[in-house]
């Protein structure tokens, strides 16, 4: 493929770099018009298969399917116009006949490439393609005159289409000014190939898939634009879609949102499926009628109850006439079989998302939900893969390479899908992987657990979802909620015009009323924790099982950690229990991923089996662990954390006969990681509990309800309130950890990975990546100043030796700080 030719710097536009080894097809699907034509289809097919469950899920009512349908194939259409640039296509060019490519032309392409090069300090493109689409499609008066003229297109959805484009990469930001400055050193004019031959195909595609007049516009007379004019129309564009967004009401926010995820959806599928060989048609045609049947919703719930007859309890989840409905429910009562039975009624013909708070709780969810079942099942959490040795990907969230893209297809086809929560309320705030998993979102029915769990950035989002998915079936479960978040859920149910259970349906009642407690609270503790030691050494002579809980992994100044306590109890049990056969076992978040599943796994085993146990954790246990522990020692924690922990005891109990077990806290002086008011909650909770001689969950429940919480309430939606510009916001409040490689196992990922390509025969292809994240550690933020001193591979920071320390038997401990 010969760089020039007579008329243009580039005989063929391309649109995306390929191997020069490719197939024809991967090759012409590369092209500037293959690409386009392939999104152009993939959008079609999905407005016509889910268009107009799309508007039904958004409760929008002001748009035809037609009128969504048009804007949605208009954004497609739009959305790589700008690739047909000097830069652009010297970036994608320079990438496919690179000095790696042993091509026969590759020398030749070199060299033109480096004769085509006209700006001083070379750092990338003058301005984003997608930018430059939008210039052309509303500051070209020729362009935007032809534009006006497509069927069921005004002002508003010509607009909304650019808004599409622009954003279909999520990377459409301005400054803090308001102001999207072309970057420094890129030189100072820029060539837009709107003369070109494959632009002008593109233009005639216009007209024949979306009915724009046979008469093309007339053609900018300059190919060339000075970075002046590209600058004085980038400041148009601002003004002008300022006054749009401005004067936007919530059903037009709402069907922007949509529009903007679908245009993305269908760049994911017109990008990713003719690279791995798929038929586009077929294949979508196929995965996205994937919905569940009633027979399958009910062949799963007769599994689950083996014989049985739905519980009361259950029974009134199932035949709920509300579509948003609260569930209080505590651990062990059956929830499962409920939300099945509620889902044969409301996901009849839809995908089931159920959201689990954490990537621990959706991978034990997974258990729960699917194990053993005939439905199609996907973990869709970020390690999903290496828990159930499914397709996963080395991939950021943020990233767009082809592993993140191909395991967002995992959504699609499946009709059961079990994550974290982050899967579906990151589209809240333009998470990547949550729009890539649209066509799914927007035809399911959702069931959300631990709601009580969420932090105040998570609850808003969960609250904006529920104002923008007004069509969409919702289970909210959890074994408390707190006053403001059953205040705010029905503030928003009560916006949006639709009843609302006064109170959550309850659980079974004869389990919730089991006196399954006692609490005893130490109010000071030696520094060897010697009163706590003594209950802890009496229940393991009798065989007990016993948790600990503590609040961090590791504490060097008060030794209150995991790692601290673990240490310490090696010691204790040498001392007072030197033959006791047990199980001593310690499992927190900071170790490498493929040792925590290994640590997860131990203690379920070892709770399930005859010896004592004593098993040293933290928060991890709260909601991913499902054991029954009959002594639990737990550190102050907030009242929520606490309750979480308290479910972890006794919770196999099913007949008043079998009594009360003890749970002791010991007091938390740390100020990470809970601040004092979320610990005086805590307090609160264990100074009531302590008045109560046996205590019940539905005790648990009643008295955390009755305790003061900070307000709840939507926060600022990057999808829903930012049109004009579209990037990702974090979805969670900002934590204290950060996910590292360490020095030390480089080189084993290194042949790992190697391993893995040998087994698959996909030389062209690196699973280092894929290797990487079996082998990432979370740890604890480092200084800044430290941090930028280490070396990076990829997204993952490297943390020498002498920064932390592991061992696979107590995980990650770092130096000092």
């Amino acid at each position: 493929m010969a760089v020039t030719d007579t008329s243009s710097d580039f005989s063929k536009l391309l649109a995306k770099s390929f191997d020069q080894e490719a197939t024809a097809h991967t090759k012409g699907a590369a092209t500037y018009t293959g690409h386009i034509s392939f999104v152009m289809d993939a959008a079609n097919l999905l407005v016509e298969q889910i268009g107009g469950r799309i508007l039904q899920q958004l409760c929008i009512q002001q748009f035809s399917s037609e009128e969504f349908a048009q804007t949605v194939k208009l954004g497609a259409y739009l959305h790589d116009w700008g690739k047909a640039n000097h830069h652009f296509q010297m970036l994608v060019y320079g990438k496919s006949f690179g000095k790696a490519s042993t091509h026969p032309q590759a020398p030749k392409v070199q060299n033109d490439l480096k004769q085509l090069r006209c700006w001083d300090i070379y750092q990338g493109q003058m301005v984003r393609h997608e930018i430059i689409s939008g210039i052309l499609a509303l500051q070209v008066p020729s362009f935007r005159s032809w534009l006006e003229q497509c069927p069921q297109i005004d002002e508003f959805k010509l607009v909304a289409a650019v808004w599409a484009a622009i954003g279909h990469h999520l990377k459409t930001r301005v400054g803090q000014d308001g102001n999207l400055e072309i970057q420094d050193g890129t030189g100072s004019k820029l060539k837009i190939y709107t003369h070109h031959s494959d632009f002008q195909a593109i233009l005639k595609l216009g007209h024949q898939r979306l009915g724009l007049p046979a008469n093309l516009p007339c053609l900018p007379p300059n190919i060339t634009w000075t970075k002046e004019e590209l600058q004085k129309s980038i400041n148009a564009l601002i003004r002008e879609f300022g006054k749009f967004e401005d004067g936007l009401d919530w059903e037009q926010r709402k069907f922007v949102a949509a529009v903007k995820a679908t245009v993305m959806a269908a760049d994911l599928a017109g990008s990713a499926l003719p690279v791995e060989g798929e038929d586009l048609r077929s294949w979508m045609q196929a995965v996205l009628g994937l919905v569940l049947s009633a027979n399958e919703l009910q062949a799963l719930i007769d599994q689950r109850l083996g014989g049985k007859t739905l519980r009361a309890f259950q029974q009134e989840v199932a035949n709920t006439p509300h579509r948003v409905t609260l569930v209080k429910a505590g651990c062990g009562t059956g929830k499962t079989i409920a939300a099945y039975a509620w889902a044969q009624r409301w996901a009849q013909g839809r995908k089931l998302f159920f959201c689990y708070p954490t990537t621990g709780t959706a991978s034990q969810g997974f258990i729960d939900y699917a194990e053993g079942t005939d439905i199609e099942a996907a973990l869709m959490h970020s390690r999903a893969d290496l828990d159930r040795e499914l397709l996963f990907s080395g991939e950021p969230d943020d990233s767009e390479g082809l592993d993140a893209r191909l395991i967002a297809f995992q959504a699609w086809r499946k009709k059961l899908i079990i994550c974290t929560v982050d899967t579906v309320l990151g589209l809240i705030q333009n998470n990547r992987r949550s729009l890539y998993a649209w066509p799914a979102i927007a035809q399911a029915a959702f069931v959300f657990d631990e709601v009580h769990s969420y932090d105040e950035a998570l609850f808003g989002a969960f609250l904006q979802f529920l104002k923008a998915f007004k069509g969409a079936p919702t289970l909210i479960m959890s074994a408390s909620f707190t006053p403001s978040q059953l205040e705010a859920i029905h503030k928003v149910m009560d916006e949006l015009g639709e009843s609302l259970a006064v109170e959550p349906i309850p659980g079974d009642p004869t389990l919730e009323a089991l006196k399954r407690y006692e609490v005893q609270a130490i109010e000071s503790v030696s520094d060897d924790l010697s009163e706590v030691w003594e209950p802890v050494l009496q229940a393991l002579r009798q065989g007990q099982k016993v948790l600990w809980v503590t609040n961090s992994v590791q504490d060097k100044t008060t030794q209150r950690g995991c790692i601290e306590i673990y240490r310490l109890a090696q010691q204790v049990i040498q001392r007072k229990l030197p033959n006791l056969d047990l199980h001593l076992l310690i499992y927190h978040s900071r170790f490498r991923y493929r040792d925590r599943l290994r640590k997860h796994d131990a203690v379920i085993q070892a709770f399930k089996g005859d010896r004592p146990v004593l098993a040293i954790t933290t928060q991890v246990c709260e909601m991913s662990l499902d054991i029954s522990a009959d002594l639990l020692v737990t550190a102050l924690a907030p009242a929520a954390a606490i309750i979480q922990r308290m479910g972890r005891l006794n919770r196999r109990m099913t007949c008043d006969t079998e009594g009360t077990r003890l749970a002791i806290v010991y007091p938390w002086q740390n100020p990470r990681p809970y601040d004092n008011w979320e610990l005086a909650t805590g307090e609160k909770l264990i100074a009531r509990l302590q008045a109560i001689p046996k205590i019940s969950q539905r005790d648990l429940a009643e008295i955390a309800a009755s305790l003061e919480t900070q307000e709840s309430q939507p926060i600022s939606s990057a999808w829903l309130e930012h049109q004009q510009y579209t990037f990702p916001m974090p979805l969670r409040g900002a934590g204290y950890t950060l996910t590292v490689l360490l020095q030390a196992d480089m080189a084993a990922i290194r042949q790992q990975a190697d391993l893995r390509k040998q087994k698959s025969q996909d030389f062209n292809r690196s699973f280092f990546m894929q290797e990487a994240q079996a082998w990432a550690v979370p740890i604890r933020l480092p200084p800044i100043s430290k941090l930028r001193e280490w070396q990076r591979c990829r997204f993952y920071p490297i943390a020498p030796p002498e920064e932390v320390a592991y061992s696979e038997e107590v995980g990650a401990e770092q130096a000092e700080q």
